[in-house]
């Protein structure tokens, strides 16, 4: 009886062993990434948090506490700010999510003709640096070098400028459309070829068309990446930063054009770093409320849709 109790507890040591070593193993592989999460995520976020709590003057700073979202909170330039991303929000999010799934069904039409040559093309926007998509587009509209001035000369337009503030928001429209559907029918189309041809083949039976198939057998299986792409650019469109920032060295815009670039000019070119602070977190949190939002309000929505569906 003693030799069997004292080999139980021989395997449960031995047990224990190996969990702990597994244990340590796990935590050695995921070290980098902690260390880096760590050091580049949660450090700034810590010392931002802490910053935001003082007030500034030059290199001299003291602690003022919630004072300075206070400020904020009633800082008009800091909520006028949110009209370009709320343009963005409505108009281009929805348009290029629209646009993206169009070109995902055209990238599995033309599988067999060219699909992957007509994927690398509409992709590779995408792989341009922001800042090198800035100046191409700054060349793009300027008015000295455009390659457009010598069209609109032609066509009677010889002193009409071609980037102008009340037009830059469509601009930022065209550019953002650019940049980013290529890369967005991309991840819809990875989603699109891993549905079921069961489905299609049935329906082709039945006499459908490609386009009925796709709008009303294979859409309803991708609602949950068009949720996700739809938060990940409504944070891109809440967040806007290069594109007018760039453009803004071709026409004067005010510090305080979007949310991103008054916290950088409250930071850099006025010195409130620790009111800058503030901002940011303030953005943040804005953008997490909002993702939230919608990732609840999508998932009771399809809590619904499926109970309907069952019996």
């Amino acid at each position: 009886m003693m030799d069997e109790m004292m080999m139980d507890k021989m395997m449960t040591k031995r047990r224990m062993s190996k969990k702990t070593l597994a244990s340590i193993k796990a935590y050695l592989f995921l070290a980098p990434f902690l260390l880096l999460f760590i050091t580049m995520v949660v450090y700034p976020i810590a010392l931002g948090a802490k910053l935001s709590l003082y007030g500034q003057r030059g290199a001299r700073m003291w602690y003022i506490g919630l004072q300075n979202f206070a400020t904020i909170f009633q800082d008009p330039k800091f909520w006028e700010s949110f009209r370009i991303p709320f343009f963005l929000l409505t108009v281009q999010v929805p348009l290029m999510l629209f646009s993206a799934m169009i070109i995902a069904f055209l990238y599995e039409k033309m599988e067999k003709h060219g699909g992957g040559l007509y994927r690398f093309i509409y992709y590779l926007p995408h792989t341009i640096p922001g800042i090198v998509t800035g100046i191409v587009w700054s060349y793009i509209f300027s008015d000295s070098m455009s390659p457009f001035r010598p069209v609109l000369d032609l066509l009677g337009f010889s002193g009409t400028k071609i980037l102008t503030r009340p037009n830059l928001q469509f601009i930022l429209l065209l550019i953002t459309l650019w940049a980013f559907t290529g890369y967005t029918a991309f991840v819809i189309y990875s989603s699109l070829i891993a549905i079921p041809k069961a489905f299609s083949e049935q329906a082709q039976l039945d006499g459908a068309t490609f386009w009925q198939i796709a709008f009303k057998i294979k859409m309803p299986f991708l609602r949950d990446v068009c949720i996700t792409l739809f938060i990940f650019n409504a944070i891109g469109a809440i967040q806007v930063f290069n594109e007018p920032w760039m453009l803004g060295k071709l026409v004067v815009l005010p510090s305080n054009y979007t949310p991103a670039m008054y916290i950088y000019n409250s930071a850099f070119a006025q010195g409130r770093f620790t009111y800058a602070a503030a901002m940011g977190l303030i953005l943040a949190l804005l953008t997490f409320i909002f993702s939230l939002y919608i990732l609840r309000n999508a998932t009771k929505q399809m809590l619904t849709g499926e109970s309907q569906l069952l019996p």
